[in-house]
């Protein structure tokens, strides 16, 4: 039986990209976890500044616009990481045991976690948010603080009756926002796995 051909490397531009990519959306994460716990750490001073945190990660400068630029590029990165599972998971190509996993726990990540659990999760606990706290701030609020993006009255509380139920709401961020930090993590550390375990065996790609 003929020797399945050997895995491509991974160049270091390649390794580059991802990385960008991956460092990118972590420290998306982590900020959207950092306002998390910031502010159920004083909630009753703090929550109204989360609400608007989210108001404004809806479309922010910038941020949003780079956003939906790798969401197009999403699909060619789907296709890819499956293209490498199932070239392991079906022995198109011969590549280290380490390979193999790492490209099989990608494809995992993005495809069977990420997308149809992380990000909606996040983007649910958010939306939830926003609708829970909508109109329960007393004491103007008004485009201000720094570069206008955020409410200039960062001291803005709730009124009592709507406490409980914006913090209930704030409550259930963390949870998927850690998750992704999580899985951006991973995905991280897969990239530079891959990186580093290169394509087939040693001496592989010249055996007859």
């Amino acid at each position: 039986m003929a020797q399945a051909p050997p895995k491509p490397g991974i160049a270091p531009v390649e390794l580059a990209i991802s990385c960008v990519f991956s460092v990118f959306f972590t420290t998306n994460a982590l900020l959207d976890l950092s306002a998390d716990l910031w502010a159920l750490d004083a909630p009753r001073a703090r929550l109204a500044f989360l609400r608007d945190w989210y108001v404004f990660r809806q479309w922010s400068p910038i941020v949003s616009p780079i956003f939906l630029a790798l969401t197009l590029l999403l699909p060619f990165a789907v296709f890819t990481l499956c293209k490498g599972a199932l070239e392991s998971i079906c022995g198109w190509r011969s590549a280290s045991r380490l390979r193999h996993t790492v490209d099989i726990l990608e494809a995992v990540i993005l495809v069977g976690v990420i997308l149809p659990i992380g990000i909606p999760a996040a983007v649910s606990a958010q939306e939830a948010l926003i609708a829970a706290c909508k109109g329960s701030v007393t004491g103007g609020v008004s485009g201000g603080g720094p570069l206008g993006f955020f409410s200039a009255d960062t001291t803005a509380t709730l009124r009592p009756g709507d406490m409980s139920a914006c913090k209930a709401s704030a409550a259930e961020l963390p949870s998927p926002h850690l998750l992704m930090v999580a899985l951006n993590l991973l995905m991280w550390a897969c990239d530079v796995l891959r990186y580093s375990c290169g394509g087939a065996p040693a001496g592989e790609e010249k055996r007859d």
